[in-house]
């Protein structure tokens, strides 16, 4: 597989996968008893709250144990035998769940001493297989989680940039047209009298584009070949070498300069043959 696409896949893999990571959530716990024939919705507020316009409240619910849901209270005015009456085990916050948390019968419904929307003393408490932490512990549990997302997808990101930008292999038949270019392009602006070479190289392959970038800048002391003062000679250099060089390549786009740089790019005339050894 190609570097530059598992690159682009790396964020992308991080990115599904923040996106799906789980949410923790707070349980409610509930009390039932069950319920017999002639007991009313009111009725059985009344005497396991002490007040009957509990009802309506969230702390007082209609469950059926066969669906294991809540019944909407739209359905309190004709009770089941097969249901139970429940009441939270403390303060509810929002709307209770659709569907109620696992629970145990109390053995007969006892009503409070003073009246309050509160739940009546519970012979037995409901417990889940696995109790909730607290709203605090979600909190920092959640803040910890977010942190070492971010952590695990800048480290990614960096991975993936690195991979990027990591020097590609020049092809050798693009190796070899790269060096040809740069020694008939010198040729002529070789001095006798100096050791130095009059022009600086690098050569830079470009796998999207399938060219080849040769770089020349003036060696020390010199200052040819540049676009600003020496554009036409630069030119005129640049295609007397790719005649030199024959019609398998050619320049696949203009010249451009970047700092001191000119910059060549160069193309096969078959793009098919840029892998051939």
């Amino acid at each position: 597989m190609d570097a530059t696409l598992r690159s682009r896949r790396l964020p992308a893999v991080v990115l599904l996968f923040l996106c799906t990571a789980p949410t923790c959530a707070a349980a409610q716990q509930f009390v039932c008893w069950p319920i017999v024939a002639g007991d009313t919705a009111s009725g059985l507020a009344r005497r396991l709250t002490g007040h009957s316009a509990a009802a309506y409240t969230h702390i007082f619910q209609i469950r059926d144990p066969a669906r294991q849901m809540f019944v909407p209270k739209s359905h309190y005015e004709r009770l089941s035998t097969d249901w139970q009456a429940c009441v939270a085990t403390g303060p509810v916050k929002g709307t209770p769940l659709a569907y109620a948390p696992v629970v145990a019968l109390a053995a007969a419904p006892i009503a409070p001493s003073e009246p309050a929307l509160t739940p009546a003393p519970r012979p037995v408490r409901s417990t889940r297989a696995a109790s909730a932490p607290s709203d605090g512990s979600q909190d920092q549990v959640l803040f910890i989680a977010k942190i070492a997302s971010a952590v695990l997808l800048l480290l990614l990101t960096c991975a993936a940039i690195a991979v990027s930008i990591e020097p590609r292999p020049i092809p050798p038949v693009m190796q070899r047209a790269g060096d040809q270019f740069v020694i008939a392009f010198a040729r002529p602006l070789i001095d006798s009298s100096s050791h130095a070479s009059p022009i600086q190289v690098r050569l830079r392959f470009v796998r999207r584009a399938q060219q080849l970038e040769i770089s020349i800048a003036p060696g020390p002391g010199r200052r040819y070949p540049n676009l600003i003062d020496h554009k036409k000679n630069v030119e005129y250099d640049v295609n007397r070498v790719m005649r030199l060089l024959g019609n398998h390549f050619f320049v696949s786009d203009r010249l451009r300069a970047v700092g001191k740089w000119v910059v060549v790019p160069i193309r096969l005339s078959d793009v098919k043959q840029t892998g051939a050894k």
